[in-house]
């Protein structure tokens, strides 16, 4: 039989118990047997005194028939020992030789002038007292085969033993179907683990409405569940895209390397067209070979630089190198109060995201309009914002445009060499260091893109 972990529990919880019931039930049979001992001992006792209080003062001959003349109960008996322990008289109606103390047993006091002898497998008690008579010393004894009383011991011996051995039993297939119900989610989790195939991530455990740790399990397992199907979808969806993008730069250059098999080769001018365009579909298959590389490397690692950026360093850097490049454009930085803020990312990629969000602007801006960038602290938070004067992105393709490959124009995104993958690259940055990116369409045209940034706490700050 295979020992899973509902045996395992039945095994542990009945051995438990077992040792409760052995426990209990040796305190109550000795219990037991000691009170109903002693018990008999007074009564043995009180007789014993009432014979004494009779014969005492007496002569010999009047004692020994008083003696005589008592009525023991069954399977006792009352006797006199004279000076040398020799018997004068003894009742011994019931009471057998065999039972009388012999050298051989065993002798248990159990107070003062009474013992408790085992002999062939028989228990007697024996009190005696010494009685002073009118001109000797005699010693008076009352003996008791414990026979009877060692049968009520026996029988809730027994007693005590059937019930646990019951008890044992209940408390087993109770702990199995205990264990079962509470191992439910744990079987439910094995069975949908094993339904489970790359193409269908569908299957969920029925959580029960019950607070415990297996059904936090089994709500964890579905919430594990969740994400990954996310993530399939989210690899499915890259890869069919991804396919999707590289087919058309793959079928321009095969169009053109059979174009310039079949007529290329005398016609010159047909000839600078084709490398042209092939030079054009091979920077564009390098941007986006090189953005999709960005985007596993981000899924796969966590960075490994200091997580922590001053927004006025890298900031006025990367702008600067923009406003030298593209002159044509009406430039504003203003950093206000964020200027000699730390945020909680790496430098190097906060460069990453301003440089993607400065690029866009500038491809869709025209010449002689306005790029802003724009920084201010709210509450634990750096807000980096950079706005164009563009055309704006229409409002049905604004929830998607940080999606990958999403584009909103591709007729003019595709002539800008862009991959639609910009901006996903940048809320995948963004999303790491635990910050957000929102795009906006103001009223008034052109795009914002808000970056919302963790601001570090002050020994943060210190280190940086």
């Amino acid at each position: 039989m295979k020992l899973t972990i509902t045996w395992r529990f039945v095994a542990l919880s009945t051995l438990v118990v077992a040792a409760i019931f052995a426990m209990f039930n040796a305190f109550v049979y000795l219990e037991f047997e000691n009170v109903n001992i002693q018990n008999e001992k007074q009564v043995l006792l009180s007789r014993l005194y009432d014979m004494e209080r009779k014969i005492q003062g007496d002569s010999l001959s009047v004692a020994v028939a008083t003696v005589n003349h008592a009525v023991p109960d069954p399977k006792q008996m009352v006797r006199l020992l004279g000076a040398n322990q020799q018997v004068l008289t003894a009742t011994s109606v019931n009471f057998l030789p065999k039972w009388l103390p012999q050298g051989q047993g065993q002798k248990v006091q159990l107070g003062n002038s009474v013992f408790l002898y085992q002999q062939h497998e028989q228990r007697v008690l024996l009190a005696s007292a010494s009685v002073r008579l009118r001109h000797t010393v005699v010693t008076l004894q009352w003996l008791e085969n414990v026979e009877l009383l060692d049968r009520s011991i026996a029988f809730v011996f027994y007693l005590l033993l059937t019930g646990s051995l019951g008890g044992l039993a209940i408390a087993a297939v109770a702990s199995y179907f205990l264990a079962r119900y509470s191992l439910q989610p744990i079987r439910e989790l094995i069975a949908t683990a094993r339904s489970i195939t790359p193409g269908d991530l569908s299957s969920r455990i029925e959580v029960p409405k019950r607070r415990d740790e297996l059904s936090e399990l089994g709500q964890t397992f579905n919430e594990m569940l969740d994400r990954l199907a996310s993530a399939f979808l989210r690899e499915r969806q890259f890869v069919a895209d991804a396919s999707h993008e590289l087919r058309t730069p793959l079928s321009v250059l095969e169009g053109y390397v059979n174009l310039l098999r079949r007529w290329g080769w005398e016609d010159e001018a047909l000839r600078r067209e084709a490398v042209a365009a092939i030079e054009e579909e091979i920077h564009h298959l390098r941007l986006m070979t090189g953005q999709m590389l960005s985007l596993a490397a981000m899924e796969q690692e966590e960075g490994s630089g200091p997580r922590h950026a001053h927004i006025g360093s890298v900031v006025e850097s990367v702008t600067g190198k923009w406003v030298q490049l593209y002159p044509q454009f009406k430039w504003t930085i203003d950093l206000g109060d964020a200027k000699e803020a730390i945020a909680c990312i790496e430098s190097l990629q906060l460069e990453q995201v301003l440089r993607a969000l400065l690029d866009n602007s500038r491809k869709y801006t025209p010449s002689g309009k306005k790029i802003a960038v724009l920084a201010s602290l709210v509450n634990d938070r750096i807000h980096l914002m950079v706005k164009d004067s563009g055309e704006g992105i229409p409002a049905e393709d604004l929830p998607y445009v940080t999606e990958r490959f999403y584009r909103a124009d591709k007729a003019r995104s595709r002539s800008e060499g862009g991959a639609g993958l910009g901006l996903a690259i940048c809320r995948e940055i963004i999303e790491k260091a635990s910050g957000q990116l929102i795009v906006r369409c103001p009223s008034d045209g052109g795009t914002e893109v808000e970056v919302a940034l963790l601001l570090c706490k002050t020994e943060e700050r210190d280190e940086a």
